[in-house]
């Protein structure tokens, strides 16, 4: 979809809210709306005629949505009596997102009944009215400065800040360690989701490879400081001091994953208030977890 020109002029909006506002709502409904007959294949309204599909059944759409997501509002209308800039669930609204991408299909319209005045509905086979509508959510999003993308899966997920962003895709994963590889692949996974829950356990997941990556060189739990010491120093490869400035981080990161609510939510444990606070944590992390990763991925 082509830039708008305060996009050529200007430049696009920094990615950086997750304030969902009613007319973002109105905006998805307006997609929704607009793609309607395109959710006929499993909701299908048929011509009294012949039973073939002549368009979407709003009704069993409807149903279908208000039981996958109780939270939202249906029938699904534009709000028309509140302010444009008021915050609403983004949630349900996400969920229902994803719920619109799985459900849409291409149609073709032909074979005009003139008695009953509508095409019936063939379905090609095709996905390019979800790749059009997958666009054009994520059009919205952008405009707005939203986080959010609908990815090519179909999840809903979040742009990263850029540097963490470019990290993650350069991440070379593929120690001869499996649990390791499935830890550090869950945590990026959840980080990229939009949901603070998951985004939690990419905390908890970064923080137990980190706990696992110490062990590399030997399993036996009572030598997990000798497999520490081994990787600090290996990592280090004879830089002055750079060995200190390693072992400050591993024990800093360890103190961390041990005070705050990451690896253990006892009452007594401090939790992390922020989504922001959250990132930050985990690009920290991440950040030693690529340096150890490509030292034991040489050595492997």
């Amino acid at each position: 979809m082509k830039e708008y020109f305060s996009e050529r002029e200007l430049g696009k909006k920094d990615l950086k809210s997750e304030k969902v506002t009613v007319s973002i709502y109105n905006g998805i409904v307006s997609l929704y709306k607009k793609y309607q007959k395109n959710f006929s294949y499993e909701f299908p309204d048929t011509c009294p005629d012949n039973d073939m599909v002549c368009g979407t059944n709003v009704q069993l759409l409807g149903a279908a949505i208000k039981a996958q997501i109780p939270e939202m509002e249906t029938p699904i209308n534009i709000i028309w009596d509140e302010n444009d800039e008021d915050e609403v669930d983004k949630y349900p609204l996400l969920d229902f997102i994803e719920f619109c991408y799985s459900k849409i299909v291409d149609i073709n319209e032909s074979d005009y009944h003139d008695w009953f005045k509508h095409f019936h509905i063939f379905f090609p086979g095709t996905q390019n009215i979800k790749e059009n509508f997958r666009i054009e959510v994520n059009q919205i999003f952008a405009r707005n400065g939203l986080v959010f993308y609908l990815d090519k899966d179909g999840m809903i997920k979040r742009h990263l800040p850029t540097q963490l962003d470019y990290l993650l895709q350069h991440l070379n994963i593929r120690t001869k360690d499996d649990t390791l590889n499935e830890l550090v692949n869950s945590s990026i996974d959840n980080i990229r989701k939009p949901n603070e829950f998951d985004r939690q356990i990419a905390l908890e997941k970064i923080w137990d490879a980190f706990e696992r990556i110490k062990t590399f060189y030997y399993d036996n739990p009572k030598k997990k400081k000798d497999s520490a010491q081994k990787l600090i120093t290996n990592i280090a490869e004879g830089t002055p001091e750079f060995d200190v400035l390693l072992e400050s981080e591993f024990k800093a990161l360890t103190d961390i994953g041990n005070k705050y609510q990451i690896r253990h939510f006892e009452t007594s444990k401090i939790k992390i208030s922020s989504m922001k606070q959250i990132d930050y944590l985990f690009y920290r992390m991440i950040s030693l977890i690529d340096l150890c990763i490509d030292k034991v991925n040489k050595e492997s």
